[in-house]
């Protein structure tokens, strides 16, 4: 009786190793392959802010284990002018590393773009990357890991901007309508590049001193006499003419955005500044013709109490127009560069 049920139970037992085997072989055939990405940026020149393309140049290095070779499927998604690409393996088969570990080399120059942001132009920000993919196999095969080597080439340098630091991501993208196909399409996308700063002085030392030049020019009307009329609203004219021909000066090599930037704002500030400066001086116009006609009739008391409103006035302008310049001016930089429209671009 005994040995019939331990031989009644003996199928049972191999077929349940058999589930749990199958179980085991799918799950690790569920796993998708994972693909060491490492690259190192060797330049980036020709920053164009209108067509928000550059040239970069990369050796861009791939170690995997299994059979397909990711080097043959992969794409640029931010390539802009794909016959000026170059993309050449280094060795004609992948090298065969300790472990079995696969690795191949290609050498990339091309031409990339990426979406600029100019909110907080000239105190800006810009990540100038490249972008690669697996043009076949989703995150359900393939998942690109960043190397840790990766790096930028010693002494890199951008005419006109300071490399801050090098950027090496990975993320997952999902594609909206699949390319028709009935299953999501999400792909491991993988960036490198270096993040780049407009320096400061460009702002403090060479856009800025101008504007300040002009409004201290009409910071000085308040030390004319009221009876100078013509010329106080003249300097004021001048002043405010030559705002507006700073900006176009300063603003033209930017694109067309159909928003302010930083810049801009500063230029508002000095517009309405300038404009409170003719208003004062058409007050002061106004009130010394009072005095005159004053003056004329004998009303001397009604006279001198019009001259002290009119010294007053010009005594609080010299004092309180710079300060409110300056003030204004500290909160448009400080309060631009804190909002989260003009931080650092994805």
């Amino acid at each position: 009786m005994g040995s019939r049920d331990a031989g009644g139970l003996l199928p049972i037992r191999w077929s349940a190793v058999s589930v749990c085997v199958a179980l085991l072989a799918g799950a690790a055939a569920a796993e998708p392959e994972r693909v060491q990405v490492g690259a190192f940026v060797r330049n980036v020149e020709a920053l164009n802010l209108e067509e928000n393309s550059y040239h970069a140049s990369l050796v861009v290095w791939f170690k995997w284990k299994g059979e397909q070779d990711p080097t043959k499927r992969i794409r640029f998604v931010n390539l802009l002018e794909a016959w000026a690409l170059t993309s050449a393996p280094v060795f004609d088969e992948p090298k065969v590393l300790e472990g079995g570990v696969k690795y191949q080399q290609l050498v990339i120059e091309g031409r990339f773009f990426h979406k600029f942001w100019l909110g907080t132009f000239p105190l800006d920000w810009q990540k100038v990357v490249v972008e690669l993919e697996d043009t076949q196999r989703g995150t359900r095969d393939v998942v690109f890991d960043v190397d840790a080597a990766s790096a930028l080439a010693q002494g890199l340098t951008v005419p006109g901007w300071v490399v801050r630091a090098p950027i090496a991501e990975v993320r997952e993208v999902a594609y909206p309508g699949n390319f028709g196909l009935p299953e999501a399409q999400v792909r491991s996308q993988v960036r490198f590049g270096v993040l780049l700063q407009r320096p400061s002085r460009v702002l403090f030392t060479t856009m800025l001193p101008p504007i300040v030049l002009v409004l201290l020019c009409c910071w000085f009307v308040f030390f004319l006499k009221p009876q100078h009329v013509e010329a106080r609203v003249g300097t004021v004219i001048t002043a405010l003419l030559t705002v507006v021909f700073l900006q176009l000066a300063f603003t033209d090599d930017l694109p067309w955005l159909g928003s302010t930037v930083l810049l801009d704002q500063l230029f508002n500030l000095s517009y309405v500044m300038t404009t409170a400066v003719l208003l004062e001086c058409v007050v002061v116009a106004r009130w010394f013709d009072q005095l005159q006609a004053l003056e004329a009739r004998g009303a001397t008391g009604e006279a001198m109490k019009l001259r002290e409103r009119l010294e007053r006035l010009d005594v609080r302008a010299r004092r309180w127009f710079p300060v409110a310049y300056v003030v204004c001016a500290a909160l448009i930089v400080l309060a631009g560069r804190g909002l989260d429209v003009f931080s650092i671009p994805v």
